[in-house]
């Protein structure tokens, strides 16, 4: 028994010293890099329906990939939301809101991730689009949009710089594609 307190001791020393010794957590917003530009408002005006997300993408944990076909979180990176839920503030940031009667902006985030096979890697969201009628409910125009964009270093600090580039691209992408298909038609 004498012998058995100062085992028990130096174990729980041991573990207390090990459970600090990870890096800490560490949470990132997803924001675009660049202000809306500013000027008139777009030509079409559209209802932006909340955005939806693949399942393994509807996570708070950033996502990368070490080889085709696999994902896995990071460990200690983290968003300050789920990925959808800030694509779909800066969706309406970006294309503002419309009155009841327009066209419905529909939209999925199908992935975002940092593809981690070479590094520094590169940043990847895919985003799946659909402009709806809501008189009829018919489809009128739908789309997927793919940016990337590099990884500033190989780690979830350099994915997300990454990240934000690539929705830059995306949200310019998807503004244009709404103007051309969701325009009210010339008189």
């Amino acid at each position: 028994m004498k012998h058995l307190v100062p085992l028990l001791v130096a174990v729980a020393l041991s573990a207390c010293s090990s459970m600090g010794s990870h890096e800490p957590d560490r949470y990132f917003i997803l924001e675009s890099t660049t202000l809306a530009a500013a000027g008139p408002d777009p030509a079409a005006k559209v209802v932006v329906a909340r955005t939806s997300s693949a399942s393994f993408y509807d996570t708070q944990d950033i996502v990368y990939s070490r080889e085709p076909g696999t994902r896995a979180y990071y460990r200690y990176g983290h968003w300050t939301e789920r990925p959808q839920r800030a694509l779909h503030a800066q969706l309406l940031s970006r294309l503002g809101t419309a009155a009841a009667g327009q066209p419905v902006l529909n939209s999925r985030l199908e992935e975002i991730y940092h593809d981690a096979s070479q590094p520094p890697g590169a940043a990847r969201i895919t985003l799946a689009v659909e402009l709806i009628d809501p008189a009829s409910r018919a489809i009128i125009a739908r789309q997927r949009f793919t940016r990337t964009a590099p990884a500033a270093s190989y780690d979830a600090a350099g994915a997300v710089s990454g990240m934000r580039q690539a929705l830059d691209g995306l949200l310019d992408d998807v503004a244009a594609w709404v103007d051309a298909h969701a325009a009210p038609p010339a008189r």
